[in-house]
């Protein structure tokens, strides 16, 4: 399972620091020699991705017969704390999966250790025109326009997961808005059963304050909060504060959820304990593998056009890769048809497949959602709300558990985030 919830936080002080050094070190690129091609990632063999991308490397392989592929398997917590040293270091690999968003790709991008693929992208006639690809582009180090720094051929986006057994023996329909959702788990509350399986010490809590206050954003008022262009509606995050705060009070969420981990929560959803869980397709391949005793589906959160998601991690080329020309090869393959629906078919959510080869139930599940968000005119892909600003994801999962818990008021958590939020832009 991807954890892409992780890279907001656990870096950012690193990456701060490794910004101020990195852009005047850096040695010359080695020669190409057009023999070898040094690849790596994280993701663990088990995955959908991995699966994927090995059957990738089995591609190039095939077409570059003389070339040998040099891969690496390195971890989630290694990219974080050393990925800007790695890049800027001469054994550099030729392409490697990297951490998408401003603290990550942002910074190494400003830092000038990212090859600019703009022009490669028009010259190799890549079809990136997908909003998808947004977390490939970086400007003055914010990611969503300008110069294109990375390309990822897969991604996620959170709705809302639910028990349909349960759901049936209560005669619920799905919701088709807020207000059908809150009659729902009125419902479930009624008969004893807490209905949202939130776990608020994790970002389970921050996607649904976030689902809530993208119900009143329109596209201006979600740019000038994500890409700071202009000013941010805080009434939008008050109003989804209020309703975090009501829904405990009514017994939608449990108190008790301030204590509780994604995992936990996720597990508690496949255990049948409870109908619902606001969460993102990371979970697709497990509950299909796991889920035995009821039957479960999925359906975007009501009331909303936007949804928080985004394109996956992405494939770079570091400035010092000595064999570009190459990365760019697989980079090709990792995006290609086969590559793609194979992606779909495992579990992992494609960005360029084909829907009609898509013929694993997840995928026929999650796949043309994802297609959906990405081809719609009014809304699509959110983000996450702790991306525009270094250091904003403790603070959301702080205010969050605070409001659960009845520890604050609405309005002064908002004030927090506002606080950190307006401390962490940068200047212009």
């Amino acid at each position: 399972m991807n954890k892409p919830w992780k890279a907001a936080s656990a870096i950012i002080a690193a990456a701060a620091i490794a910004t101020i050094g990195l852009s005047g070190c850096s040695a010359p690129a080695g020669e190409a020699d057009g023999k070898t091609l040094k690849v790596w990632w994280w993701e663990n063999d088990d995955s959908a991705l991995s699966t994927g991308w090995n059957r990738a490397i089995e591609l190039f392989e095939e077409k570059h017969p003389d070339v040998k592929v040099e891969f690496e398997l390195k971890t989630y917590e290694q990219m974080q704390q050393s990925g800007q040293l790695l890049l800027d270091s001469n054994d550099a690999p030729d392409v490697l999966e990297y951490l998408k968003g401003n603290a990550t790709a942002g910074v190494v991008s400003q830092a000038g250790l990212l090859t600019d693929l703009t022009d490669v992208a028009k010259e190799r006639n890549w079809d990136l025109d997908s909003t998808a690809q947004d977390v490939g582009l970086y400007q003055d180090g914010v990611m969503g326009s300008g110069q294109r720094y990375g390309l990822t051929n897969y991604g996620e986006y959170v709705s809302v997961w639910y028990n349909k057994d349960l759901f049936a023996q209560q005669n619920i329909q799905v919701p088709s808005s807020v207000q059908e959702l809150e009659q729902a788990m009125d419902k479930f509350a009624g008969v004893g059963i807490t209905p949202l399986a939130l776990g608020s010490q994790d970002y389970p809590g921050t996607h649904l304050l976030y689902e809530l206050a993208l119900a009143n954003m329109d596209k201006d008022s979600w740019s000038a909060y994500q890409q700071f262009e202009g000013d941010v509606d805080w009434t939008a995050w008050e109003k989804a504060a209020q309703t975090v705060q009501d829904w405990t009070a009514r017994g939608y969420i449990s108190k008790d959820s301030t204590g509780i981990a994604a995992q936990d929560a996720g597990n508690a959803f496949v255990a049948g304990q409870y109908p619902i869980f606001v969460s993102g397709t990371w979970w697709a391949g497990s509950f299909a593998d796991e889920i035995k005793d009821f039957e479960f589906d999925q359906f975007l959160f009501p009331g909303t056009d936007l949804h928080p998601g985004s394109g996956g991690n992405l494939w770079v080329v570091p400035e010092k890769a000595k064999n570009k020309e190459l990365a760019y090869d697989f980079m090709e393959i990792t995006m290609s048809p086969e590559i793609q629906n194979l992606l779909g078919n495992e579990g992992a959510v494609p960005v360029a497949a084909d829907e009609a080869a898509i013929t694993s139930p997840i995928g026929k599940l999650t796949t043309p959602r994802f297609n959906e968000l990405l081809n719609s005119k009014d809304g699509g892909l959110g983000w996450y709300p702790d991306w525009p600003v270094a250091g904003l994801n403790d603070v959301l999962v702080a205010q969050t558990s605070d409001l659960v818990q009845g520890n604050i008021t609405p309005a002064k958590a908002v004030e927090n985030i506002k606080a950190a939020y307006e401390q962490g832009k940068p200047s212009k």
